[in-house]
């Protein structure tokens, strides 16, 4: 029963590098992907911003013209 034992020892143990071989990449995968998802997610968020900035920008132009346009029409009446 001993014998049975030891060779199951040293087949887990010829098992560790093979897992540590497919597991590494796999860990290494999960990571980049991770970093990718961030980096989308940056970018993904920066053009929401960039969109937003130029929508309030031009409603701002939007709003200071028709002020403006109405002001001189009162004044010339």
């Amino acid at each position: 029963m001993s014998e049975q034992r030891s060779n199951l020892g040293f087949g887990l143990l010829a098992l560790i590098p093979i897992v540590c071989c497919i597991g590494l990449p796999l860990i290494a995968a999960a990571g980049i992907s991770v970093a990718l998802a961030a980096w989308v997610g940056g970018l993904v968020l920066a053009v929401l911003v960039l969109i937003v900035a130029v929508v309030v920008l031009v409603l701002r132009t939007r709003r200071h013209r028709t002020e403006r346009s109405s002001s001189i029409l009162r004044t010339r009446s």
